[in-house]
């Protein structure tokens, strides 16, 4: 008998899918090195990339340590001009208030020459001066100057702080006597009622201490008297005073138009001139 073999293996035709699959499977892979590349570049790359990061930081802080070098030796000579600032303006301000020291004798001197000629004006008819004088007084009792330290800026760090300037208040007024004969006391009265509305004495320290009815001092002579005969003649009795007041503390700045009104020019115009130099206040 006749046995049929047939092989179907043989006339199989192969599948693409399975042709394809069989021949990327392990072979395809193994071959490409692209991978092992950019694995080693990123390798490389990430250090090489923070080193130089790290450098760039590194230049940073150098340039930043200079330049703070630098800031502080400017920092230093500003502090060294301030200090000499500092020491001008303290001088500056010890001269100007030297000059202020300077100008208050000015502002509070009053020429007897004013002081004479507003009395002579306010002197009534029926009055005499027999003197002006000035009334000493007790030193003693004047305040000692006290140490009054001028404003200025805080001295810098190692200067030495100026010494305060001393100013010496000003003296007090001094007190006058008039005295002198008048014909009656009511002539007195208004004479001491004249004297308190003058600008240069206090008003109301004019005072009359002593009034008296006193015989008239006046010595009458007759020229060519004839036959030898002595006339005697009584006049009729006056009145001896003496009042006193103090003068006035204001300063003369503030009594302009009284000096030019006695004449006084010389004072008034210094007064003036430091003014407009800005010395004193108007």
């Amino acid at each position: 008998m006749y046995s049929l073999d047939i092989n179907f293996l043989n006339d199989r035709a192969e599948r693409p899918s399975e042709a394809g699959l069989g021949r990327s499977g392990g072979v395809g892979v193994a071959a490409d090195p692209r991978p092992y590349y950019i694995g080693a570049a990123l390798a490389i790359a990430l250090p090489a990339l923070v080193a130089g990061f790290w450098l760039f930081l590194q230049s940073q802080n150098r340039a930043l340590e200079q330049r703070q070098a630098e800031l502080d030796s400017q920092l230093g000579a500003l502090q060294a001009q301030l200090g000499e600032v500092n020491s001008i303006n303290s001088q500056i301000q010890a001269i100007e208030s030297e000059n202020r020291a300077l100008a208050s004798v000015f502002d509070y001197i009053k020429p007897w020459s004013a002081i004479l000629q507003d009395v002579r004006s306010r002197v009534p008819s029926g009055v005499q001066i027999g003197a002006i004088e000035q009334i000493d007084l007790d030193e003693a009792a004047a305040p000692p100057p006290s140490p009054s330290p001028s404003p200025s800026p805080s001295p810098a760090e190692g200067e030495a702080s100026p010494p305060p300037v001393v100013e010496a208040p000003p003296a007090p007024p001094p007190s006058i006597a008039i005295s002198g004969v008048a014909r009656s006391f009511n002539d007195v009265n208004d004479f001491v009622l004249t004297l308190q509305r003058s600008p240069f004495l206090k008003g109301d320290e004019i005072k009359l201490v002593n009034s008296q009815l006193v015989d008239n001092p006046t010595t009458v002579e007759f020229a060519n008297q004839g036959g030898g005969q002595d006339l005697e003649v009584r006049l009729p009795q006056v009145v001896e005073y003496r009042i006193e007041g103090t003068l006035t503390n204001l300063p003369a700045s503030e009594l302009l138009q009284d000096l030019e009104r006695t004449l006084s020019v010389g004072l008034a115009s210094r007064i003036q001139a430091l003014r407009d130099r800005g010395v004193l206040e108007r």
